[in-house]
């Protein structure tokens, strides 16, 4: 029997999209891990409608549409190795069929491929800029006069330092919790040990073991980078 979420997704699909081939349920709902305050996260292939996200409210439920059609999911796909965050790609291999179209199961191949073969590697050059965009911010971090200052730094390095972790290690990052779970899926240690060197200062202001981790981190790519570092230059 279809969950609640199911039913209400379905309704709102045959009124707002009644146009469109297929539908699918994604996210949290699609797994059964909503909360009262989840949304519910639909893909809906429509060939009469532009590539487009809309948010609405359907019967007290907070509802966010992501709108494809054959010709642009491809482009889609291309954009996500680039960025490494398969959000449609998930969505799709995850999502709950809501309304069934023979174009589906092609696309749904598609999306399975896209998200087994990992996002694009990164280049020498995107590893060089975040030796030194990195570094930077890590000393500002040990240089920060004041717990405030040393916050900001450490909460912006809190996102950076496992998407970029993940990504020299040719996997899909993501974000927020989205991003806390492609690190545990990836290395439960190594996230465990982040983790416990972010608690070491929110907990103590003890920055060293921080600073270690980010350290062993980036030895094996040569360490921060300073001296010689350079954008836009001409050869």
């Amino acid at each position: 029997m279809p969950s609640h979420a199911q039913q209400i997704a379905k309704s709102f699909v045959d009124q707002a999209f009644p146009s469109c081939q297929f539908a699918l349920l994604a996210g949290s709902a699609s797994r059964g891990e909503e909360t009262p305050t989840s949304d519910l996260d639909l893909v809906l292939f429509d060939e009469q409608l532009p590539p487009y996200r809309e948010s609405f409210t359907y019967e007290g439920t907070r509802v966010e549409a992501f709108i494809h059609n054959q010709n642009t999911y491809m482009e889609e796909f291309n954009r996500e190795k680039e960025i490494g965050r398969p959000i449609l790609g998930n969505m799709i291999c995850e999502g709950i069929l809501l309304k069934e179209h023979e174009s589906y199961f092609a696309i749904l191949e598609a999306a399975k491929k896209h998200v087994s073969e990992g996002p694009i590697p990164l280049n020498t050059a995107y590893i060089k800029a975040s030796r030194y965009f990195i570094g930077d911010l890590v000393d500002d971090f040990s240089d920060a006069k004041n717990k405030q200052e040393a916050l900001i730094t450490l909460n912006q390095l809190s996102l950076e330092l496992p998407d970029f972790i993940l990504r020299l290690n040719n996997q899909w990052s993501g974000r927020g919790k989205g991003l806390t779970r492609a690190f545990y899926t990836y290395d439960k240690k190594l996230a465990d040990a982040f983790f416990e060197s972010l608690e070491a200062f929110y907990q103590d202001e003890n920055k060293e073991p921080f600073l270690h981790f980010a350290t062993e981190i980036y030895k094996p790519l040569g360490g921060f980078l300073f001296e010689g570092f350079s954008m836009g230059k001409n050869s």
